[in-house]
């Protein structure tokens, strides 16, 4: 027994213990998401391939909260694998025993030894709608220049910078996005001169937004 012990002992204090609690949540309600799938995982040594091995699984509570906690060496990443429902993963953040870092992953690399803190960020959907329209059409080479950035994911692109001339005139459509703060930017080039413009708009979820650019 006191061989165990130590040997125990010994195996945590070398960073083979693993525990992580956190939540999944929307960040912007603080709201959890309960029914959520995480898994950690290791590499499939002997697999050509590649990819990795389920070790366990942790389902998050009616809070979002969740809970693993494993005595195993080659455990990696816990991933979360399924948000019971259609939501945009925006990414891990984790204190690691440093700071917050948004790694934009459903995997997160696990630390050994001690106890981890991480929260998995999800948002639902929305739709937006923007429509643009040149009202003072002086010709051809009039040119504008639009943006849409999400403000609370700034990493991951969700609509590319669109360079429309002439006398643009579109109302457009709604298109599904996840649920937060836009910000939109726009460039006017007319008869040479530039003006900017900027617009801050919200997406509710499981709702619609719409905004006109006359320009």
């Amino acid at each position: 027994m006191f061989i165990f012990f130590l040997l125990f002992t010994s195996c945590t204090k070398f960073g083979k213990n693993i525990t992580i609690e956190g939540r999944v949540l929307n960040p912007i309600t603080g709201e959890g998401i309960e029914g959520a799938k995480l898994k950690l995982l290791k590499s499939k040594v002997f697999a050509l391939s590649g990819g990795y091995k389920e070790i366990t699984e942790a389902i998050t509570n009616s809070n979002g909260e969740f809970e693993v906690n494993k005595f195993r060496l080659r455990a990696e990443v816990l991933r979360a694998q399924d948000l019971n429902g259609d939501y945009y993963a925006i990414g891990w953040t984790s204190d690691n025993g440093l700071t917050f870092i948004t790694q934009n992953s459903s995997d997160l690399v696990v630390t050994k030894g001690k106890k981890q803190k991480a929260d998995f960020w999800a948002v639902p959907y929305g739709e937006i709608l923007t429509g643009l329209h040149n009202v003072n059409c002086q010709g051809v080479n009039d040119t504008l220049i639009f943006e849409r950035i999400y403000l609370l994911d700034q990493s991951k692109p969700i609509f590319l910078p669109a360079t429309l001339t002439g006398c643009y005139n579109n109302n457009g459509a709604f298109a599904k996005v996840p649920c937060g703060d836009y910000l939109l930017k726009w460039k006017v080039i007319r008869s040479s001169v530039e003006t900017n413009f900027t617009h801050t708009v919200t997406v509710p979820a499981n709702g619609q937004v719409s905004y006109n650019i006359d320009y």
